[in-house]
């Protein structure tokens, strides 16, 4: 992450294949005329880590107070929610690739900031963007909030509100036919050329486009609120809308109903007519978007003397002037707002360049748009530059040429529970590449950037570094000062080396199990959204669902590409041996990390005869088919088994051909005697599933389900069960409501299956404490993320409770915490 000064200030964020990445802000600061009217500034929110890709909120705080995402991949969500930021005020995203990269957040986003009580969210991008939002009306609707997308699809388009003027700039690498597409600026900022298509959202609509839109107006849909719309109502809306998206059937029905009653009634017969429905093809596309973007005009400085001078007195028409409005003296004369006014002066300007590789890099130099700005003109030069770039661009001479262009006056400065991988260094120190501008130093997620009344850099949101070695880290000071729980750690030790290792002689004690992901609904401070993974050495890897995020998760686990952590696989051997994702249903918490894992497994595997296996809801495949259509992230390599067709107790060899055959190469790939689902009690298409391998050993999963009798029976006397545990056991009302568990009831389960170990999960994101559960047995362990342990050592999980219920009591810094994230989100 590197910030250097120049005449426009300019971010570089890097992170195309998550690495932990270099990252650049360039910046310049000017004299300007200060404004007391408006505050606008940019913030850092994702910096290229493993887990957020670069992205940036722009604010402007004032009578139109505004804010504007620029992308919004995996994990923003969960940035916002720990870092506390408000998405109220949040009406604009703008996305520069219509990528997973640049997109895999907004599903997760759109939910999280209709149920906040947005209204309306306005998506602005290239080609796709339509296809790839309504490809997700099989999990994603909502009524209290609208939501509309403006493709930028022809020359000149822009956006305009109160703040900010953007004008998009199209870059398609330099092996499409049309190398650079772009919106043609007039020279004059303040007077873009004349087209007959300006900023017009729907007049580009192709029949296509039209149909999908159409389609997106029914995803999310206002007809049934009134004025007195109430917050219970919201929550009631919430979770009918989650579970009416799965109840759509498939296939478009027969039955001819009669006329609809009201204006619900007629949204869900809409939605029942077209949803089923695939959505016209689409193919992808490779262009990235730049954006110009303006800020206000401002006007000159009131100048009293000269309004006194003119005969007015301070109050009414004093403001009017300001205003812009003429006013009469007191002797009949018209006194116009220039008489009285300075200079104004030109709107603050930011671009947003995004450069995913080097084949962009000769459009983005011969753009005449860019050299617009590249001038010595104080009126066009711009403040900040964004840069987001792939490998090997910031390296490359001639595009180091082409920033230096904006700007001459460049000043630098320079094993069970493991921690997760991170570092503090760059991947690369700034003197290890030359000729890139001067004057850079290092920036970070929340670093603020102030555009107006007058520049400045603000580091004081930024927070300190985590260094677990560092004995004057706050965490580790009363760690060590926590006089009962280094007492009971200490005993604990001593029972866990004292105890028979009763698990090393079961069948499957070296299969490892690392809980990636345990938190439900949202992801939180301490718990990302589900995800489980099983390593089944010398055979291969299985993931248990994969909720957003759960790719950042992996590698913070195995560390970073080319470095493997020691005593473990590396990424690369991961991927390379991972041959299934399950994915039990399709609430958004469960499965929108498939697709960046599907790309980066693609992207790794250079044999094209190589495939995977996916076992999931038939919504999984058809949202999956739909956005191939969008990015090719490995889709032709995945062989697609229905949960329904390998059903307990049902012929599996009475399955279609295809079905048969890919659950034999599954069953062989990792040598199982049977993967066998069942219908679980949560929403439709929702399923638990059994793994038994030839070994002799059996996992078994039940993904979010109220106690489920069939479960029992497919489970009987599994090696390990792994169960939600979502809410405490004074919350059963509210597990009824929701179709999900208690602890004490998934206990139960595990009990009546005769499971030789119980591991909880898919907690509250209320509390990060341990639940209150009776374990009569010593068989039940409480998972955290990034836990590892093997099948042979789950007899010690039980052994640490008594420890980890006093690291995470009620008077906790976590715990305290956790709720001060809960009243936000309530909030």
């Amino acid at each position: 992450r590197l910030i250097h000064k120049s005449i426009p200030l300019v971010i570089y964020q890097r992170s195309l294949n998550f690495r932990v990445s270099l990252q650049k802000i360039i910046f310049t600061k000017f004299s300007t005329t200060p404004s007391a009217n408006m505050k606008s500034y940019i913030q850092i929110i994702g910096s290229g880590t493993f887990d957020v890709p670069p992205s940036i909120m722009v604010h402007f705080d004032g009578h139109n107070s505004q804010r504007y995402l620029f992308n919004c991949g995996e994990g923003t969500q969960r940035f916002w929610l720990q870092n506390k930021l408000k998405t109220s005020k949040l009406k604009n995203i703008f996305l520069t690739r219509v990528n997973w990269n640049c997109f895999g957040g907004l599903p997760g986003m759109l939910l999280t900031t209709a149920d906040a009580g947005s209204k309306e969210i306005k998506l602005y991008g290239g080609p796709n963007l339509t296809h790839a939002i309504t490809a997700t009306r099989g999990f994603i609707l909502r009524q209290i909030a609208k939501t509309y997308t403006h493709e930028f699809q022809e020359d000149g388009m822009m956006f305009k509100d109160d703040n900010l003027t953007i004008h998009p700039i199209f870059i398609n690498p330099e092996e499409f036919n049309n190398n650079i597409s772009t919106s043609s600026l007039q020279k004059s900022v303040g007077v873009p050329s004349k087209r007959a298509n300006d900023f017009t959202l729907d007049n580009v609509d192709t029949s296509s486009l039209q149909y999908k839109k159409g389609v997106l107006s029914l995803m999310f849909n206002q007809t049934h609120q009134t004025s007195n719309y109430k917050v219970h109502e919201k929550k009631k809306s919430k979770t009918f809308e989650d579970n009416f998206a799965l109840d759509i059937p498939d296939e478009v029905s027969k039955e001819h109903s009669s006329s609809p009653k009201d204006d619900i009634d007629s949204l869900i017969l809409q939605r029942r007519k077209l949803f089923p429905k695939r959505l016209p093809k689409s193919n992808p596309s490779a262009t990235s978007i730049a954006y110009i973007c303006i800020g206000p005009k401002y006007k000159g400085k009131f100048d009293p003397a000269a309004a006194k001078a003119l005969g007015l007195k301070p109050g009414p028409q004093y403001a009017a002037l300001v205003n812009g409005e003429s006013v009469t003296a007191p002797d009949g004369t018209i006194i116009h707002p220039n008489q009285v006014l300075g200079p104004s002066r030109a709107g603050t300007i930011f671009i947003v360049v995004d450069v995913p590789s080097t084949s962009y890099i000769p459009p983005v130099c011969a753009s005449l748009e860019f050299a617009t700005y590249q001038t010595d003109n104080k009126d066009l030069q711009p403040r900040i530059i964004i840069h987001m770039l792939g490998d090997g661009v910031l390296e490359n001479e001639k595009y180091q040429t082409w920033m230096k262009k904006f700007g001459p006056n460049t000043e630098i400065d320079e094993k069970q529970y493991r921690i997760p991988y991170y570092s503090n260094k760059p991947e690369k120190l700034l003197d290890s590449i030359s000729n890139i501008p001067k004057k850079t130093r290092f920036a970070d997620p929340l670093l603020t950037l102030h555009m107006e009344p007058s520049f400045n850099i603000d580091y004081s949101n930024i927070p300190e570094l985590f260094d677990h070695n560092n004995e004057n880290l706050r965490a580790l000071k009363e760690l060590n000062q926590n006089v009962e729980y280094l007492k009971v750690a200490s005993q604990v030790q001593e029972e866990v080396a004292e105890a028979k290792p009763e698990g090393m002689n079961i069948p499957g004690n070296n299969v490892i199990v690392t809980t990636l992901g345990t938190g439900s609904t949202l992801p939180s401070k301490y718990r990302n959204v589900s995800s489980t993974l099983l390593n089944i050495p010398n055979n291969g890897c299985i993931l248990l669902d994969a909720g957003e995020g759960t790719l950042g998760t992996l590698l913070r686990h195995f560390g970073p590409f080319d470095k493997p952590r020691e005593g473990q696989i590396s990424i690369e051997e991961f991927f390379g041996s991972l041959k299934c994702i399950f994915i039990s249903h399709m609430h958004a918490d469960h499965h929108l990390g498939i697709v960046g894992i599907l790309s980066k497994w693609s992207e790794l595997q250079s044999d094209s005869n190589t495939f995977i296996h996916i076992v999931g809801p038939p919504k999984l495949w058809k949202w999956l088919s739909e956005f191939s259509d969008v990015q090719d992230f490995g889709f032709s390599r995945v062989k697609f088994i229905d949960n329904r067709d390998v059903l307990h107790l049902q012929k599996q060899n009475s399955s279609p051909k295809n079905i048969s055959n890919s659950l034999k190469s599954l069953k062989e790939s990792i040598n199982l005697k049977s993967f066998e689902t069942v219908e679980v009690i949560h929403c439709q298409f929702a399923y638990g599933v059994s793994i038994e391998h030839l070994d002799g050993w059996k996992i078994v999963y039940s993904g979010d389900t109220r106690p489920c009798d069939d479960l029992v029976n497919v489970g009987k006397d599994a090696t390990l069960l792994l169960h939600e545990a979502t809410f405490e056991n004074d919350l059963l009302e509210e597990a009824l409501n929701k179709k999900h568990s208690t602890t004490e009831e998934a206990v139960k389960i595990g009990e009546r299956m005769n499971a030789h170990s119980i591991l909880l999960t898919h907690f509250s994101q209320r509390y990060p404490k341990v639940p209150v559960f009776t374990d009569d047995h010593g068989k039940v362990g409480i998972s955290f993320d990034f836990m590892q342990v093997s099948i042979g050592e789950l007899y010690k999980l039980p052994k640490y409770a008594k420890a980890i219920k006093l690291l995470y009591c009620e008077d906790s810094e976590e715990a305290k915490d956790s709720k001060d994230d809960d009243d936000w989100m309530q909030t």
